[in-house]
């Protein structure tokens, strides 16, 4: 582009006047705040005095302080009495030779929201009562005139409001109120409607207020529609042929008022037709700004009522066609970066919009969300910064003087100063030429980089927010390039760091290498020694896809980081950065002193040119051999490598001294030079510590120091425990000890860790017993401890104790005690360090254990038994501690059983026993011990509602031998004395003394405690006593007597039926009704004559007590004995001689 033939003054002078809205191009493309808020009715008010009068002051607080979204929407503002408002226009009669001059006005919005108002308001102190009525009369109505003249030619609504201190009377009762209310309203020439009465309670002001609002709000509707349609009126005037630009701008204003008065769905028709017949004017280059500008305004009015009103759909396809549409519109090709902003602020714009709809509830999706647009506003961002440097060359040459000389001002939105007015030609060629490389200048103070890194960040902010990592990462490099672009090395590398270990993770090795280039860059131009030499591990190993060369010249610079050289500098990067950086190397170096620094690198989360792999021997050493740990290496670096230091650090800190190798100018083994792509092995051998042994030995670290102390040293640090990143496929260890040379460092499976176990005892542990053991008895198991090491053993010492159930649990019931069993303070759960002398080489040692279980089941006994032993190893005596356990499983079983019954004189089992009468309780033990058992003594404990019969109460079972499958029997005579009846109670417990027949050693005698049945106590108020022999003879007369006690205070009557049986014959009274006093005996008298043998059944006596019918257990009993009946001794006799007999 050629400069303008131009004096010099001139062109500053042309320069000037465009600066005043072109030194702000990116204020030019963004949404006047006009725009972007949401309108609201002006109301303005006027005669408060909130400065000196708190009751105004806080009128003017309840209609602006907190107002909530349920308030109407309107603006306040607090003009004074004297304002005045801006003039209107004269009206035209026709708009035939009328030329516009562009399509929207700037301050056009901002007049009619702060400027115009729809109501104004006067508010004035006046009571109904006031004594000086008439004076104040006549200086509101003043008001009001002046008021009105002030918006002479304006349709502004005029309201006048009284502030009353009295309280208002009710509607229609105040005569007076009425008639000056009237007064008032035909003096200041209002309407009722626009007169209002706020009365000033604090309790009611909020209400009072509310009121007020909605009023004010009726009025200011009222307003706009008048509004709406006097602009409607002047549009039927135009002709679509010649008024293309005054439709559209009447459109606007239309939807405008339509916006103001909250009626979206007509405002969002006329912006649409705005837009649409904005589309249909011709722009050519000149005036296409102002037409993009405006095309924008209606567009973003457009999306976000369709956002409002739910409608995301339709937003997005009228989004997606204006940009289409646009984008193939251009102006000046000069300045064809503003093209490139202009579309980069409509993305911007629209993700605004589409955000701000998520936040107020709108559900967005993965592939379609704000994020993708605020992309592509900084892909348009990128495209101007470009176009910048393509097209700005010459204006970098023009000298533009700084000078704030006032400039022309610019009315309408898009236009220059060089070309006002919506013009197809310009007015001056040289002074249009001038005000474009006026422009080109003021781009390129533009800060691009600032502008596409804000987008990119919102658009992160996004893809973070729906989980699209990659979208994420790949933006975050972009955004670190423009850091790069900027010169802001340091934040640059703060976002590669972030993207980096993603692209490790996933193995992007071509992306990888990308971002470490950018890395290493900013590292050079930054001085920055620790990310220099950190990138640089990485660029030359197998990973990164540069080529040969570039890995060769990284690697020198690595070695010449290490030899305090200044590296040579990265490829692309400008002169002037090669030489400021240049400089920051230098004085980085000269600030050095020795010692040298050193630079710690964790490894183990890149992807570096050396690999390295830690494994022990075998997975466990006992601490009679050599632990043995193999450490591989493997360099993919161009060239060979030489470290100076390799140490391993363990969990067990004693031992990191013992792993730590340092280079020797040799080939051997102790050598630390790495060949690329050939597998380096150094093997470690040390000797564990004994009081390590039980623990797990692993080896945290592995570190491998590039450079001595007398230059810069790097020291590698691998974390053994971290996964690597690829999988190796496991050999065998014993393969990678043998031959290292035939191996690949994939096929390698790293151990870091082992565990040291004690050496294995040499010593004879039996546990021997005769099982089962029985129940509360002192069981003996005999320990034997025999030496058959080669040496002797010293602190020799035993633990014992049980093994825990399945569920974690101790055996219940189970006491140890080691020899003495007569101390039960002895008695525990578990015996521990028990000391033995020490033991000679195949000495024996023998100790007694006892074990009681007081519930049958299976205990395993666990026996550990710790020496030590003083044992060569490498060389070297060291003392070894040794240990053995071994177990035995008991098994417990009970001694006997019992069968305990409760019956009655007869010998006839019962459940229930009555008060007073004697029962006999039936003990029978059964031995089912393997082992023979010998009853000491057995006792009958019983509570003490319980008495026993007999005074004489000595055991039956005294040194009762029991073999297996043996019982034996006793009996013992009770009666109930207590008072409580029809309840259940346990008589009380059986205590059996006993032991084992034949013992091998001592033991105390062992008590057993067997809980006696439980019972139900009833009562009788009968008791029956059968007194018959004990035994009879076949056809021979055998006497019965029945004895019937009444044990009440009251006389009984008694039912009694005695039953025929066929095992008997007998004479008395078969039925019979009696009567018994209180505590008198009744006798029956029976002869039987028995006709069967055998323990035979009498014939049944039922009693039946009438006065106990109500009680079936009390009132009805049943009495059935038996008797043994022999056989006759002599001559059985005829029919005739029995019946004659009887």
């Amino acid at each position: 582009m050629t400069l303008p033939n131009l004096k010099v003054v001139e062109f500053s002078y042309a320069c000037l006047l465009i600066r005043s809205i072109l030194t702000k191009m990116d204020g030019l493309m963004q949404l006047p705040e006009d725009f972007t808020s949401q309108p609201l009715g002006f109301i303005a008010l006027t005669g408060l005095d909130i400065k000196y009068n708190a009751i105004h002051r806080s009128i003017w607080d309840s209609f602006t302080v907190n107002r909530r979204p349920d308030r109407v929407p309107l603006h306040f503002n607090l003009l004074s009495g004297d304002y005045e408002y801006r003039k209107p226009k004269s009206k035209r009669s026709t708009y035939e030779w009328y030329i516009p001059k562009g399509i929207i006005k700037m301050d056009w919005m901002q007049k009619h929201i702060n400027e115009i108002p729809s109501v104004l308001v006067i508010f004035y102190d006046l009571d109904w009562n006031d004594p000086q009525w008439k004076e104040k009369q006549v200086e509101c109505v003043s008001r009001v005139e002046i008021a009105r003249s002030s918006l002479q030619g304006r349709n502004t609504k005029i309201a006048v409001v009284l502030i009353q201190t009295a309280a208002p009377l009710p509607p229609g009762e105040d005569m007076v109120a009425a008639e000056r209310a009237a007064t008032l309203c035909t003096a200041c020439e209002l309407s009722s409607k626009s007169l209002f009465v706020l009365p000033h309670n604090p309790d009611h002001l909020y209400g009072y207020i509310i009121r007020l609002e909605n009023a004010y709000y009726e009025l200011s509707q009222a307003y706009y529609h008048g509004e709406c349609r006097r602009v409607k009126s002047r549009k039927e005037l135009l002709n679509k042929q010649k008024h293309e630009v005054l439709i559209v701008r009447h459109q606007f204003k239309i939807a405008f008022f339509c916006e103001l008065r909250q009626d979206r769905t007509s405002a969002l028709k006329h912006y649409k037709l705005a837009y649409s017949n904005l589309k249909e004017l011709e722009p050519n280059y000149r005036n296409m700004l102002e037409t993009k500008l405006c095309a924008s305004f209606f567009n973003y009015k457009i999306c976000r009522l369709c956002f409002l009103d739910g409608s995301p759909v339709d937003a997005i396809a009228q989004f997606r066609s204006h940009v289409d549409y646009f984008k193939k519109k251009s102006g000046y090709a000069e300045l064809a970066f503003i093209d490139a902003a202009w579309i980069s602020h409509q993305y911007s714009i629209f993700g605004d919009l589409f955000d701000e709809a998520v936040k107020n509830g709108l559900d967005a999706i993965q592939t379609q969300h704000p994020g993708f647009y605020y992309q592509y506003a900084a892909c348009c961002a990128i495209f101007r910064k470009q176009l910048c440097h393509d097209l700005c060359q010459a204006a970098a040459m023009f000298p533009v003087q700084n000078t704030s000389e006032t400039t022309k001002y610019v009315n309408y939105y898009g236009q220059r100063v060089w070309n006002q007015g919506y013009h197809t030609e310009a007015s001056d060629a040289d002074f249009e030429k001038a005000g474009i490389l006026a422009v080109q200048t003021e781009e390129l103070k533009v800060d691009h980089s600032y502008i596409i890194i804000q987008l990119f960040s919102k658009a992160v902010s996004q893809f973070k927010k729906y989980k699209s990592s990659r979208m994420r990462r790949h933006l975050m490099i972009k955004m670190a390039e423009e850091y790069y672009h900027a010169k802001d090395y340091v934040k640059a590398l703060a976002l590669l760091d972030r993207v980096a270990p993603d692209y490790r993770s996933e193995k992007w090795w071509d992306l990888l290498t990308a971002v470490l280039n950018l890395w290493l860059k900013c590292a050079y131009l930054l001085s920055d020694v620790q990310n220099y030499v950190t990138v640089c591990v990485e660029m030359i190993s197998k990973h990164s896809t540069s080529d040969i060369n570039s890995k060769s010249r990284i690697q020198k610079n690595l070695l010449n980081i290490i030899q305090g050289k200044q590296p040579d500098p990265e490829s692309d990067l400008s002169a002037v950065s090669v030489e400021e950086a240049s400089k920051l190397w230098i004085q980085k170096f000269a600030m050095i002193m020795a010692p040298m620094p050193a630079f710690d690198i964790d490894i183990s989360q890149l992807a570096s040119f050396v690999e390295c792999k830690v494994s022990f021997g075998t997975s466990s050493f006992t601490a009679d051999v050599p632990i043995m740990i193999n450490v591989y290496l493997r360099s993919s670096s161009p060239l060979p490598i030489r470290f100076h230091r390799l140490s391993l650090k363990f969990n067990i800190e004693e031992y990191n001294n013992v792993c730590s190798i340092i280079n020797k100018d040799t080939d051997n083994e102790e050598s630390l030079l790495l060949i690329p792509n050939q597998l380096k092995c150094v093997t470690f051998k040390f000797v564990a510590r004994s009081e390590d042994v039980g623990e797990s030995l692993e080896c945290q670290t592995a570190s491998l120091q590039l450079g001595d102390e007398k230059s810069y040293n790097i020291v590698m640090t691998w974390n053994t425990s971290s996964s690597a990143l690829t999988t190796p496929t496991p050999i065998l260890l014993s393969n990678v000890t043998n031959h290292p040379e035939v191996l690949s460092f994939d096929q390698i499976q790293a151990k870091p860790a082992t565990k040291l176990t004690s050496r294995k005892p040499l010593i004879d542990l039996k546990l021997q017993h005769e099982p089962p053991a029985l129940v509360n008895e002192y069981y003996s198991v005999k320990l034997l401890i025999q030496n058959d090491e080669k040496a002797e053993i010293s602190d020799v010492s035993l633990a014992i104790g049980f093994s825990q159930n399945q569920d974690g649990s101790q055996p219940p019931n189970t006491w140890l005690c080691i020899d003495n069993i007569s101390d039960s303070s002895t008695h525990s759960k578990s015996v521990k360090d028990i000391h033995i002398n020490n033991i000679t080489s195949g000495e024996k040692v023998s100790k007694l254990l006892f074990v009681k279980c007081q519930s049958n089941g299976q205990r395993v006994i666990s026996v550990k038994i710790t020496y030590k032993i003083n044992i060569e190893v490498d060389g070297k005596v060291t003392e070894c501690k040794c240990k053995q356990t071994d177990s035995v499983t008991i098994e417990t079983a009970i001694p006997f059983e019992t069968v305990i019954n409760t019956a009655t004189t007869e010998l006839t089992k019962v459940d229930a026993l009555c008060a007073n009468e004697p029962y006999f309780i039936m003990a029978c033990l059964k031995s089912v011990s393997p082992w023979p058992i010998t009853i000491l003594n057995s006792t009958f404990n019983l509570i003490n509602q319980f008495e026993s019969v007999d005074t004489d109460t000595q055991s039956q079972l005294s040194n009762v031998s029991l073999q297996k499958s043996e019982e034996a029997r006793e009996c013992f005579a009770i009666k109930y004395k207590g008072s409580i009846e029809k309840s259940k109670l346990n008589i009380g417990k059986l205590r059996i003394n006993w032991k084992r027949s034949k013992q091998e050693y001592q033991q105390p005698e062992i008590e057993t405690d067997i809980t006696l049945p439980t019972v139900l106590i009833d009562t009788s108020p009968i008791y029956i006593v059968i007194d018959k022999p004990a035994y009879g003879c076949l056809r021979t007369a055998l006497p019965v007597t029945y004895e019937l006690h009444n044990r009440t205070n009251l006389v009984q009557e008694v039912e009694i039926n005695i039953d025929p049986c066929e095992s008997f014959m007998f004479t008395g009274l078969k039925q019979v009704n009696l009567r018994i006093l209180p505590s008198d005996i009744h006798a029956l008298r029976y002869v039987m004559y028995p006709l069967t043998t055998g323990y035979v059944t009498l014939p049944r006596l039922k009693l039946n007590l009438p006065r106990y019918q109500s009680n079936d257990s009390l009132g009805k009993a049943t009495i059935a004995a038996q008797v043994l009946v022999k056989p006759s001794s002599r001559k059985i006799q005829t029919d005739n001689s029995i019946s004659n007999t009887i």
